[in-house]
């Protein structure tokens, strides 16, 4: 049975520590409950697929505490450092090119405007894969009831902090290529994003 556990610092600690041995957790952010490992564990990635029933390749969103934790593994432009110091943290996914060598040409990024979350990324140290806390194609989850019901035994655990204040994916805009695309309209309208 999935493990759940109140948001408190001590077990965000512990959540932490589960992620640095490969688990796959859930937990709340501004938009959605996000399911998540860490993005720089392989192993631990291709499991959180499997949780997801996500086709592999469907990318994931890396969750980062902010621009300092981005360029180390992608190329930050201006356009994009712009966009994160108006939107960051906050429901804005930017996607832009990877650093070489990586084996993928992009990266999806997002700082999250929730404490547990910004404890969790500032407690482990490094960037989260993550995406929303449900089998894809079901509706997303705004709650740990909803998480729980959705994935049951398929994750390690969930850190219950309340309901989602927003209930709606973030934006995902594509700066990686010649001109700005929105991918996915969520809650940050594309006319404050890309302007004519």
């Amino acid at each position: 049975m999935t493990v759940r556990w109140p948001a408190d610092p001590s077990h965000i600690a512990q959540a932490a520590a589960q992620l640095r041995a490969g688990a796959v957790i859930a937990f709340p952010t501004d938009t959605l409950y996000a399911v998540a490992a860490r993005a720089t564990d392989p192993a631990a990635v291709a499991r959180l697929y499997e949780v997801k029933q996500r086709p592999s390749a469907q990318p994931m969103v890396w969750l980062v505490l902010d621009k300092t934790q981005v360029e180390r593994f992608a190329v930050v432009s201006a356009a994009a450092a712009e966009l994160m110091a108006r939107f960051w943290p906050g429901p804005l996914t930017l996607v832009l090119p990877a650093r070489i060598p990586s084996d993928v040409p992009t990266i999806a990024v997002r700082a999250p405007d929730h404490d547990v979350a910004l404890a969790l990324l500032r407690t482990l140290g490094e960037p989260i894969a993550s995406s929303s806390a449900n089998r894809a194609g079901a509706p997303p989850p705004v709650d740990a009831d909803q998480v729980i019901a959705g994935l049951g035994d398929r994750i390690d655990l969930v850190l219950d902090g309340g309901p989602c204040r927003i209930g709606q994916p973030s934006t995902i805009l594509d700066l990686a290529g010649a001109v700005p695309r929105i991918l996915r309209q969520g809650a940050i309208p594309d006319f404050e994003l890309i302007r004519g």
